[in-house]
């Protein structure tokens, strides 16, 4: 009997994993400028991500969205960048950090995992910077 309860969870362990790929898999992208930029939680309907030594992007109304992804709009942080903002953002932690900007990001394919295309722009200003994001495979 116990032999039979180990085979049967072990084959419902196996059928989830395969059966639902996008669930357990992570969502790691690689750009012109960062080898990795990953999907690290959620807070709300806002997705965080992660990219560089201590960036992040917050991504809102993407939380919870794993199929059928269009535009969405954010804004990044991290602890430095080229211009120092009047203002500040939440950054790593919830610390505040006046290097921050705008940001769109546009999903490119309609399947998982997806390329991506994101504008980024300094404080206020408009978006105008554009990276390429390409899904890593496991």
């Amino acid at each position: 009997m116990m032999k039979n309860n180990c085979f049967l969870f072990a084959l419902t362990l196996l059928t989830c994993v395969f059966a639902h790929p996008k669930v357990l898999a992570d969502e790691v992208w690689t750009t012109e400028e960062y080898d990795n930029v990953v999907y690290q939680s959620d807070r709300n309907k806002t997705a965080i991500w992660s990219y560089g030594r201590d960036g992040l992007l917050f991504i809102e109304g993407l939380a919870g969205v794993s199929e059928n992804r269009g535009s969405y709009r954010g804004y990044w942080v991290q602890g430095s960048s080229s211009v120092r903002c009047d203002t500040y953002r939440e950054g790593a932690n919830g610390q505040p950090s006046y290097h921050w900007g705008q940001l769109e990001i546009t999903f490119l394919d309609p399947e998982f995992p997806s390329r991506w295309q994101i504008k980024i722009g300094l404080c206020d200003r408009e978006p105008t910077i554009v990276l390429n994001g390409t899904p890593k495979t496991p």
